[in-house]
């Protein structure tokens, strides 16, 4: 088993905490942005989701019509840089950290203000689902074996030809330990002139309710940031690791 520890390199492309809400029907989608003035100066740019609808309608004797349309899902705001984004939602919350990212002390301290404006501007009761997602990067050397970096590369038959220039593998993952469920999914899409570029991506969730204005949740999201520890860790090589030292 690999020593977790800090990674000055961490190949990480995008972090992020998710709050999944049960909405009340009486908050508007203009209370998601009522906050706003708040967090301006620091998430400067500001946009709409845009969530598509779809419907049958069938009247007596009148031919079924299909309606389709787009009603707004919530916001998105952005720093200046784009290296942090807040989604303010009808089913909840996300925080975003994109490249660079430097420790999860940081990006939950982020997450944990940005969270207070939200439930300010909608009071959710209660939160449903919680998570944790890192989408990483592993720039691996070109004319090398996967084994020599991933602990479970896709493998073809022997018959075949050896080169590989795609794959795609998706695992169900659990931690009953801490009711935790995660999906870890390992791909390749093409090669680069002078590395091939493997993403590893790790979503980790507890499905649970939870008091939105409680610290139960956050001491949770801190044991989902263990199992994915684990789960990149698991995931990769000694040899691997030595990358982002």
């Amino acid at each position: 088993m690999i020593e977790k520890r800090h990674l000055p390199h961490a190949p990480i492309k995008e972090a992020l905490i998710d709050i999944q809400v049960a909405f009340p029907e009486k908050v508007t989608v203009e209370a998601l942005n009522s906050k706003y003035s708040r967090i301006a100066d620091q998430y400067p740019k500001h946009e709409t989701l845009q969530r598509g609808e779809f419907g049958l309608h069938n009247e007596d004797g009148q031919p079924t019509t299909v309606t389709i349309g787009h009603t707004i899902a919530g916001y998105r705001y952005s720093s200046e840089d784009g290296h942090r984004v807040a989604q303010f939602r009808v089913d909840g919350f996300t925080f975003s950290q994109l490249e660079p990212y430097n420790t999860w002390e940081e990006m939950k301290e982020e997450a944990a203000r940005l969270w207070d404006v939200y439930v300010d501007a909608v009071s959710p009761d209660p939160i449903t689902r919680i998570g944790t997602r890192y989408i990483n990067i592993l720039k691996l050397p070109l004319n090398t074996e996967l084994k020599e970096y991933l602990e479970a590369p896709p493998t073809i038959p022997a018959g075949l030809n050896q080169a590989l220039g795609s794959f795609l593998t998706r695992i169900d993952i659990t931690d009953p330990a801490i009711g935790a469920r995660g999906f870890l999914t390992q791909a390749l899409e093409g090669v680069h002139d002078d590395y091939a570029p493997i993403v590893l991506d790790i979503d980790v969730f507890i499905t649970k309710e939870f008091d939105p204005r409680g610290d139960e949740f956050w001491q949770d999201l801190e044991q989902l940031r263990n199992f994915k520890n684990t789960v990149f860790f698991e995931s990769i090589t000694e040899k691997a690791v030595e990358l982002f030292q």
